[in-house]
């Protein structure tokens, strides 16, 4: 994708405008594309762009509240077992995504 003045727009960018103009979880569904960006190791720009990208929507979403809402939702949904395996992938990735970062953030703050 390239931006007005000729240089490649940056998932960042992207992200950071069209932030305010989707949904919790419009932005929810850009936070797991980040993630499996991420995961797989398969950059549309750089990984540092995405990771930029994935604080951005996750501090949003957290800000929100979205995240924990999403957190226990996933976890009920994932026990209730019957999801298409796409949708189960997204939601354990989510879950140990959301593990490690809380896990993080607890431990920074100890």
């Amino acid at each position: 994708m390239i931006a007005a003045g000729g240089g490649e727009t940056t998932a960042f960018d992207r992200h950071s405008a069209q932030l305010g103009t989707r949904d919790d979880e419009g932005n929810f569904r850009a936070l797991l594309d980040q993630a499996r960006h991420i995961a797989q190791r398969s950059y549309e720009t750089t990984l540092y762009d995405h990771q930029q990208a994935f604080r951005l929507l996750w501090r949003h979403l957290q800000g929100t509240g979205y995240l924990q809402r999403a957190h226990l939702d996933a976890r009920t949904r994932l026990a209730a077992g019957g999801l298409p395996s796409a949708e189960r992938a997204d939601l354990e990735l989510f879950l140990t995504v959301y593990t490690q970062v809380t896990k993080s953030t607890e431990d920074s703050s100890s």
